[in-house]
């Protein structure tokens, strides 16, 4: 096997692992540390020095692997303090390509210093230093190259997240991953082992472009679906909101049909000079009609916000308030540039908000609920202002108490990130609640 100086080996082991930390978390902005760079340094360091004194190392025993294990559960643990286990199968698959990857690019400049000068050169300290150089370009270059996969990778581990496919995904690439680890192993017990580099670099690059392209086929097939489904989720869209303009209409013919009778009656009663009976008719014309502003707020005027589905689920909840008799009003000031990511989790947190609130104020006068979403350069939150009785107080974090009502919204807890937050306030007869999600 090829040997080299300990300070050799431990600026490769550092460049290395610095990297494939960095390209672990290249599409998971959320499960990043704060200083996420020195974060990376920091682990490579413990990886370095654990790689130094673990005396398996140099035997190429499986043994040596002992700094990958201590690696490995730290970033699990990590996943289990942020409540975040629901990434973990996704995170592997990326963790086995990001291995994958820093391996094969590596190899290839290995190969291509020993084959320009010799392997005494390549495995000198010059050598490491202009081997890990060279790596360290390649890698930022194809970080940058990458950047624009970032929102469809996001969106994809998002959608396979408890889905079977994902676990089916995760078998098979722990199977390569272990397979592919037994042969490198082997291959390094062999004597003059540094003859193999090649056949191992065209093993690693046929793997890595393998999984490239499944993963793209995959990040395709998604894309397709999810197209399928908003295009099948504005269609549900446009007929309800159809049919809350035919019912609309129908109101209004109801009351073009009546409205000569009214005058009428109006008129008799100021002819007999019966302003009593004047009176009482005008309130119970009055009292009759049925206020909407349904059809004033279409989905295009949601322009403000990118995320078709976040648009949608929005305009659903405006019209499911309006059918309820809940006056819904929604400010977008600026438009939104979170993540994909974030925007999803920001439709799900408004779908377990607006339903129960919208039927614990339909009784209430005023029903007026105003929604507002808004973002700053660190944070992206929504606020929801809202009618409560007199007596209403606040019980917990997420319940209005009253004798007249009770609104509970723990369903919002219960998928509130740790990383985000949640005030509820009472202002004398308005409620408000504000939630803010940290930008990825």
């Amino acid at each position: 096997m090829i040997t080299v100086s300990i300070w050799s080996f431990a600026v490769a082991d550092f460049t290395l692992i610095f990297w494939f930390i960095y390209f672990q978390y290249y599409w998971f902005p959320e499960l990043r540390q704060k200083h996420f760079l020195t974060y990376c340094a920091g682990m490579a360091i413990g990886f370095t020095f654990l790689d130094i004194v673990n005396p398996f190392t140099a035997r190429s025993s499986l043994l040596g692997a002992l700094a990958v294990v201590v690696m490995l559960v730290i970033e699990v643990a990590l996943l289990a303090k942020g409540h975040q286990w629901q990434y973990l199968p996704a995170f592997i698959d990326v963790t086995i390509m990001a291995y994958l990857l820093t391996e094969f690019v590596d190899m290839v400049v290995l190969n291509g210093i020993i084959w320009l000068t010799s392997l005494s050169f390549a495995t000198s300290w010059w050598g490491t230093l202009t081997g890990m150089t060279i790596d360290a370009v390649i890698f930022t270059l194809m970080a940058m190259s990458l950047w624009l996969t970032r929102a469809p990778m996001e969106n994809l581990i998002q959608a396979t997240i408890g889905r079977s496919m994902e676990y089916l995904f995760l078998i098979f690439m722990t199977g390569i991953a272990l397979v592919y680890i037994l042969f490198e192993y082997s291959l390094q017990e062999l004597a003059d082992s540094d003859h193999y580099l090649i056949f191992l670099t065209g093993v690693t690059g046929t793997l890595l472009i393998g999984l490239s392209l499944s993963t793209y086929m995959l990040m395709l097939t998604h894309l397709q679906e999810e197209h399928t489904q908003l295009q099948r989720q504005q269609q549900e869209f446009r007929e309800q909101y159809t049919s809350e303009l035919n019912r609309q209409m129908g109101a209004i013919r109801k009351f073009s049909h009546d409205y000569q009778n009214m005058l009428l009656g109006l008129g008799g009663y100021l002819e007999d000079k019966d302003y009593e009976g004047f009176r009482q008719l005008y309130i119970d014309i009055r009292s009759g009609w049925e206020t909407s502003n349904a059809a004033e707020l279409t989905i295009d005027d949601l322009s403000n916000i990118p995320s078709a589905s976040l648009r949608f689920d929005v305009y659903h909840n405006y019209l499911v308030a309006q059918e309820a008799g809940v006056q819904l009003f929604i400010k977008v000031p600026e438009p939104l540039t979170a993540t994909i990511t974030t925007l999803k989790l920001m439709g799900t947190l408004l779908n377990r908000t607006l339903p129960p609130l919208v039927d614990g104020v339909k009784h209430l006068k005023p029903a007026v609920v105003t929604l507002d979403l808004q973002e700053t350069a660190q944070l992206v939150r929504f606020q929801v202002i809202f009618p409560v009785p007199d007596d209403a107080q606040v019980g917990g974090e997420a319940r209005v108490q009253s004798e007249e009502a009770e609104l509970d919204l723990s369903r919002l807890q219960r998928v509130l990130p740790t990383s985000a937050t949640s005030t509820l306030k009472l202002k004398r007869h308005w409620g408000q609640l504000t939630v803010a999600l940290p930008k990825g």
